[in-house]
């Protein structure tokens, strides 16, 4: 198991490390982004050019970025793979409602069950994080 997280965590570091790098420094062309990807639903375009022009693609590159190198250490890829949680399901859930890519989906679904088998492998130490035991209901 050992050598499968390893594999897992290295693997999702070089993705996430190159989409945050995309994100962030390499320049967007819009004509070349779409014409790559023909089957996408056209409001997912306006979706991304809208996220691009309000700046909040950057906010979602830096934490992929950031997210993408905390896996890479021992000491840090249980915090990045918990804090990469909400940012794969807001990918997946943007692929599944909005552009509608089959590949996209599949995509996104095979890196957040990755992600889920390393949070998973710390289930008890998570769960004694953040399922603190009470004697009340509140």
């Amino acid at each position: 198991m050992k050598i499968a997280r390893y594999i897992i965590r290295f693997l999702l570091a070089l993705v996430f490390i190159y989409a945050g790098i995309e994100k962030l420094f390499l320049p967007y062309n819009p004509s070349v982004f779409k014409s790559d990807i023909a089957m996408t639903d056209p409001q997912f375009f306006e979706f991304y050019d809208l996220l691009m022009g309000t700046g909040y693609l950057y906010f979602v590159g830096f934490f992929q970025l950031l997210n993408g190198f905390l896996l890479v250490f021992k000491r840090t890829y249980l915090l990045g793979s918990v804090m990469m949680v909400p940012l794969l399901l807001c990918l997946l859930m943007t692929h599944v409602f909005i552009s509608r890519y089959l590949g996209f989906i599949l995509f996104d679904g095979v890196m957040f069950a990755l992600n889920g088998l390393l949070v998973l492998s710390h289930f008890d130490e998570l769960k004694t994080l953040f399922l603190k035991p009470t004697t009340s209901l509140i």
